[in-house]
């Protein structure tokens, strides 16, 4: 969304982003990841989100995966897939 919105989006969304509502800064995008990868309080296996509201902004928080994500037959089929088209097998 933040490259290529409309110009007439643009006041909308850096009012939006300044109250923290609904959209985030590029860097406050980022702090979810940055803190999963190098936290020490950051859980291995773990979702790091955005705490606000629909889970669209706010500081990194450690957040429930969706239901979808934790369907183990589907992390299966996911993991053999991986390592059929990446070549590699991993021994779990």
């Amino acid at each position: 969304m933040g490259r290529k919105r409309p110009p007439l989006w643009q006041p909308i969304f850096s009012w939006l982003s300044s109250w923290g509502v609904l959209v985030q800064t590029v860097v406050a995008g980022m702090l979810p990841g940055l803190y999963a990868a190098t936290s020490p309080q950051a859980r291995g296996g773990s979702l790091y989100g955005p705490d606000g509201f629909g889970q669209l902004a706010g500081a990194p928080t450690e957040l429930a995966a969706y239901q979808p994500a934790r369907n183990e037959a589907d992390a299966a089929r996911l993991w053999d897939v991986s390592e059929r088209l990446a070549g590699v097998e991993f021994n779990a």
